[in-house]
């Protein structure tokens, strides 16, 4: 028996409602649940026009008859919950061929129905069903800022809102302990009123440079900039004292409703600096919530999308810090299909290209890592470079396939480069040491290494090999044994050598066995495998001589 369009439809709401409902979004809540269910119900029987708060709050959440939603707030509650939950879904699900979607100021949600899988070569078309109901009697106005940011899988939406000064501050303690405050001097409140408006602007023009991070523009407040398609707002706060600055920066989550991170920053003798201070802290905090992989709007990013495959080449490098923290040979391979794959789609990605190539050459450090062709990495770095001249990700990748080929001049003037254009500072810390510039570099590093915890332990092999180099040799056991991934090579190397100076030979040549477990060829020629990691002759020499000591070579 053949089946009626619209029951087809029907059909394929409820089977879309049951995926909703069931997915981790939702996590078992029988309350959402049953709104949910409850609401799309009234819309396919016809009633959504009928969808009030004293409705819901009888029928779904027990309260008595005469509800007054003046007085009890559950249903906007639940309501917003709802709506954030399902913008959760869909950005987790942005090629469903059926979603329920619930306006701001509205009880009943809209059935948006659309191609499954849409050829990416070609526009999505979207349309309204015929269910769309009326608007309902509590209606929210549309921004007037603009137009609502449209929802995609190939990036997050940001909004930074503008920064405020705090134009008071604590003099002192009364006897009762509450604290007396007295109001800056004015010339000290105008220039931090000028910190905050220089500070935001700064900010979006650092964020816009990060690949796949999209910004909005000119939202005044978090509703604003939520009713608008941004899914993560930022704002903080400027107090200036003479002499001293705070910057007070949160970053938060609408679908959820709650702030995600938090950070103070404080900085003394800013006077004389104040455009320096404010540049310093627009990058540290663009580092800390956008640099791509590593920031925390990406984590979460990350957290939400790893349940399924990757629908886009932004989802692929989500990828790439779960590897950095283990370098285990299933996800490597896994990523390295899933680089070739998008790849094939878009050649001219020179992002996921500068990522492809960065894969190719520190997986040859491990014991799953594949064939190594030199002249490949450094064609895809360069082309990279050449589609996307103006980020500083496509630099820092070119400059590691130098640094792995040798070319140690080459490698810094790459890493500078990177380090103008801003970018993840930690990797250009760490290129900047290993092509040469120790103290420069060391110094990124260990700033950087303070200001997150989210980073991989990889980077203290630059830290090991420059306190090998100055002859510290129990600091660089140290950092090497900070190394905390034992299918990476730099582990072992960094503790052989530097434990066979210490006179521990025992274990270094324990080291050494591991070392030659996980890269065969060290055992045939040492020197090949330390030249991929200097271009410093000297330095090269002395860790030869120590992997002989301990049994390497």
């Amino acid at each position: 028996m053949e089946t009626s369009p619209q029951t087809d439809q029907r059909a394929a709401i409820a089977a879309e409602l049951e995926r909703v409902v069931t997915s981790p979004v939702f996590g078992g809540s029988a309350r959402q649940i049953r709104l949910l269910r409850f609401l799309v119900g009234e819309v396919l029987a016809g009633r959504g026009a009928e969808l009030r708060a004293p409705l819901l709050a009888t029928r779904i959440f027990d309260r008595p008859e005469g509800f007054d939603s003046t007085e009890d707030s559950i249903v906007r509650v639940e309501m917003s919950k709802l709506r954030r939950a399902l913008v959760r879904y869909y950005a987790a699900s942005p090629a469903a061929a059926v979603r329920i979607e619930l306006p701001r100021g509205r009880y009943a949600p809209v059935i948006a129905t659309g191609q499954a899988a849409p050829d990416p070569a070609q526009p999505r078309v979207s349309l309204r069903a015929a269910i769309d109901p009326p608007p309902s009697d509590r209606s929210d106005p549309p921004s007037p800022r603009g137009p609502r940011f449209p929802a995609s899988a190939d990036g997050p939406v940001v909004a930074i809102l503008p920064f405020t000064s705090i134009t008071a501050v604590s003099a002192s303690l009364n006897a009762d302990g509450s604290e007396s405050e007295l109001p800056v001097p004015g010339s000290t409140g105008t220039r931090s009123r000028a910190i905050a408006h220089g500070l935001t602007d700064r900010l979006g023009d650092l964020f816009i440079r990060v690949p796949r991070v999209r910004v909005l523009s000119r939202a005044a407040t978090l509703d604003e900039a939520e009713a608008r398609g941004a899914r993560y707002v930022v704002e903080g706060s400027v107090r200036l004292i003479p002499g001293a600055l705070r910057v007070t920066v949160k970053l938060h989550d609408t679908t959820r409703g709650i702030q995600v991170w938090g950070k103070t920053f404080d900085r003394s003798g800013v006077d004389d600096r104040l455009f320096a201070v404010e540049d310093e802290l627009a990058r540290d905090i663009t580092t800390l919530l956008v640099a791509l992989p590593l920031g925390a709007v990406h984590a979460i990013e990350a957290e939400e999308r790893s349940i399924h495959p990757p629908r886009s080449a932004y989802e692929v490098l989500l990828r790439f810090p779960r590897w950095l923290a283990t370098f285990d040979g299933r996800l490597q391979a896994e990523l390295a299909d899933h680089c070739a794959r998008f790849l094939e789609r878009d050649p001219d990605d020179g992002v996921l290209l500068a990522y492809s190539s960065f894969l190719h050459v520190l997986s040859s450090w491990t014991a799953a890592g594949r064939d190594h062709d030199r002249c490949r990495s450094e064609g895809h770095a360069r082309r990279a470079v050449a589609l996307e001249p103006k980020l500083a990700n496509p630099h820092q990748v070119l400059a590691f396939v130098l640094l792995d080929a040798g070319d140690g001049p080459g490698a810094q003037a790459e890493a500078k480069v990177a380090l103008k254009l801003g970018g993840p500072l930690m990797f250009t810390g760490f290129l900047l040491a290993l092509s040469g510039d120790w103290e420069r570099g060391t110094a990124i590093l260990r700033k950087h290494r303070g200001l997150t915890k989210r980073y991989s332990s990889s980077v203290h092999h630059a830290l090991a090999l420059d306190a090998w180099r100055r002859g510290d040799h129990a600091a660089a056991l140290i950092e090497a044994e900070a190394i905390a991934t034992p299918n990476l090579a730099w582990g072992a190397l960094d503790r052989a050598v530097a434990l066979a100076r210490l006179g521990r030979l025992a274990d270094a040549r324990a080291a050494g066995r591991e070392l030659a477990a996980i890269l065969p060829e060290v055992a045939r020629d040492p020197r090949a495998v330390v030249r991929r990691m200097t271009a410093d002759q000297a330095l090269i020499d002395d860790l030869v001589e120590a992997l002989a000591l301990a049994g390497v070579g």
